[in-house]
């Protein structure tokens, strides 16, 4: 693997868009280049690895199961109206944060979803404090982490819109390809 050496200030311009706990530098720099190569597209070029047309993203309803998720990047995700910085811990962080403030009990998004979850500050175990909302959840791996922020969105109402590829790897269950879901407000 390549060492690099940057200077301290590009150090921290790359620090000021990466979420503690959960970006690497590694992640940070994929984001850049991510940036970057969008802009040097024309807005009618797909990406390469990406369907060139809608007809080949993959739709899901709410009722439909989540496919494996093994080896997929959030593309965009949007909770309860607000665009969120997208990956798939992220995502499920922001959803227990609004169901926190929606007002349900720590025991309530416990009997939700499949997120390990105290009330308070814990920062080991994998544990990673939410400030914002009093608890600490442990991370998870894509798979479990989209099926917990979806059991969210739908037992608390939570609006959420996702959209994903998988990666270019042999192992992906689609790759190359991406994926839409999403899940309206629940009716009272």
């Amino acid at each position: 693997m390549p060492e690099v050496v940057i200077e301290q200030s590009t150090f921290e311009r790359l620090q000021s868009h990466a979420e503690p706990l959960v970006d690497t530098l590694d992640s940070v720099i994929n984001l850049a280049v991510d940036a970057l190569e969008r802009a040097e597209r024309s807005p009618t070029e797909p990406a390469p690895g990406r369907p060139d047309t809608l007809d080949d993203l993959m739709s899901l309803g709410a009722n439909d199961p989540l496919p494996d998720l093994k080896h997929t990047r959030v593309l965009s995700a949007v909770v309860a109206g607000h665009p969120v910085r997208a990956n798939w811990n992220n995502v499920l962080r922001h959803v227990l944060r609004y169901a926190v403030d929606a007002g349900h009990s720590v025991d309530e998004v416990r009997r939700l979803c499949a997120v390990n979850l105290v009330a308070g500050e814990k920062e080991d175990e994998g544990y990673r404090y939410l400030a914002e909302a009093g608890i600490s959840y442990q991370g998870l791996n894509a798979n479990g982490a989209a099926a917990a922020v979806v059991a969210l969105a739908k037992g608390t109402g939570i609006a959420l819109e996702l959209d994903w590829e998988w990666r270019q790897k042999a192992q992906a269950l689609h790759p190359g390809r991406r994926a839409r879901c999403v899940y309206p407000v629940a009716e009272p």
